[in-house]
């Protein structure tokens, strides 16, 4: 049932209950009236007749005056006068009023008191005449009564109708925002988010008009953002495929090629008969050393495919066994790690680690770094990490090539994080920082010294590309 049948429903209820208890309260104010007004009307025609008697032994024509006293009463509407002979015989009466409009006769049962007769002796004086009576009748006081109620009911509908109308107009006119807030509720349902909704009506209807409206916006800014982002992610991931490629052409191929040298050098010596087994035994060695770096360079391209990069080691042992697997290969750069030990779930460890790697890689493939700081440190609600090399900073226009930091700030931004990439002048490098939320909570305040940390979304694209492609 709708808003409107309800208030409808509820409107008629009460406007039937107002009827009933008015026709109630109606009948007993007209029981209670007619039964005062025929008493008094009684009292009124024998106190009358009461007189005239005292009067008939002064008079000198007693039939004349009793015939002009039942004349006084032509035309009563509540009182009857008959005058009796001391038979019986109705000798003169007089004529009441007529009844005005019909009374219904289940009416006259509810309403009428007992009959009321009241027989009052004469004098002698007044035979053959003995007795007046005195009949109330009431009838023409119910035809009263019955149009008084018909006229206060009449009012009351009236009144009730115009009340009913008037309330069902303003509850219509209030709720008429109501279908195109539902419309508009039903295209965002369908994604449709540009639904808009004027205010109009009353204050209540424009505000929810208004609310939907905010909402509307917010989640076509939601959603565009959440389109820009999953393109984003897929861009990354072509960009992530071709770097792994990059990696297995540029790392794990030339060890391969280096062992298939080495083996075929092993081949010709073994073909030619030749007795010099030192040949042999050192490309033999350089297979094996060609085989053990192909091991590294695949255990550290699985390492940054593994989903859980922390799993068993906790961040600030993934960390360490990063930096431990990096040092032999880069010995002149010296690694300062401050890293807060703790677990901080595997989602935010994954997280941080990953851009703490990618910040570092950077470092190595596109500076000339002597120092690497990494730090990490727990704050409440939240997890910061800053990365600080001194490899030459942004030494080459900032392109639009390399993704690698663009992703992950793009990765701990949907996370509820910051993170900003800029540039350091004493010492010139790259300095990566940023923080994640602990609790699943969004971070309202950027954690940096100036309070800030972050950038405008362009110069943070561009910082975070220059720092993989532009230094």
């Amino acid at each position: 049932m709708s808003l409107k049948a309800r208030l409808a429903l509820t409107l008629t209820i009460a406007f039937v209950a107002i009827l009933v208890i008015g026709a109630v309260l109606t009948f007993f104010q007209a029981r209670d009236t007619i039964a005062t007004e025929l008493q008094a009307a009684r009292s009124v025609a024998t106190n009358r007749v009461a007189q005239m008697v005292a009067e008939l032994p002064a008079s000198r024509d007693v039939r004349g005056k009793l015939a002009g006293f039942v004349r006084t009463f032509n035309g009563d509407r509540r009182v009857k006068v008959i005058l009796i002979d001391s038979v019986g015989v109705i000798r003169d009466e007089s004529v009441m009023a007529k009844e005005s409009g019909l009374l219904p006769e289940w009416f006259v049962k509810l309403l009428a008191p007992d009959p009321s007769t009241v027989v009052m002796p004469l004098t002698a004086a007044s035979a053959p005449i003995t007795s007046v009576a005195v009949i109330v009748d009431p009838r023409n006081e119910l035809a009263d009564a019955w149009l008084d109620l018909l006229i206060v009911l009449g009012l009351l509908v009236l009144f009730l109708l115009i009340a009913f109308g008037a309330v069902w107009v303003v509850a219509d006119r209030a709720l008429k925002p109501l279908d195109a807030i539902h419309a508009s509720f039903s295209r965002i349902g369908d994604g449709d988010y540009s639904a808009k909704v004027a205010p109009e009506g009353p204050p209540e209807m424009r505000e929810l008009a208004g609310g939907l409206n905010a909402m509307t916006e917010r989640l076509a800014a939601i959603s565009d953002r959440n389109r820009r982002l999953s393109d984003r992610l897929l861009h990354l991931e072509d960009e992530e495929r071709a770097e792994l490629a990059r990696d297995l052409h540029d790392d794990v191929g030339p060890l391969l090629f280096a062992i298939d040298v080495d083996a075929s050098s092993i081949r010709r010596a073994a073909a030619d008969g030749s007795p010099r087994k030192e040949i042999i035994a050192e490309r033999a060695g350089a297979i094996a050393a060609a085989a053990h770096e192909a091991r590294r360079e695949l255990k550290r391209i699985l390492g940054n495919l593994r989903p859980g990069a922390t799993s068993g080691l906790g961040l600030k042992g993934a960390i360490e066994e990063m930096v431990a697997d990096l040092q032999p290969r880069h010995p002149d750069v010296e690694f300062d790690l401050t890293l807060a030990d703790g677990e901080f779930g595997a989602t935010i460890e994954t997280l941080v680690h990953r851009a703490v790697r990618e910040a570092v890689t950077n470092a190595l493939r596109h500076g000339d770094p002597s120092r690497i700081a990494v730090e990490v440190a727990e704050h409440p609600g939240r997890l910061n990490f800053t990365i600080i090399d001194d490899g030459g900073g942004f030494t080459r226009p900032r392109g639009d090539g390399g993704f690698g930091l663009v992703g992950m700030g793009e990765r701990i931004e949907a996370a509820g994080g910051t993170m900003i990439v800029e540039e350091t002048k004493t010492p010139r490098g790259v300095r990566v920082s940023g923080a994640v939320p602990l609790g699943g909570r969004s971070l309202a305040e950027p954690p940096r010294r100036e309070d800030r940390l972050g950038l405008d979304e362009t110069a943070a694209a561009n910082a975070m590309a220059a720092a993989k492609d532009g230094r």
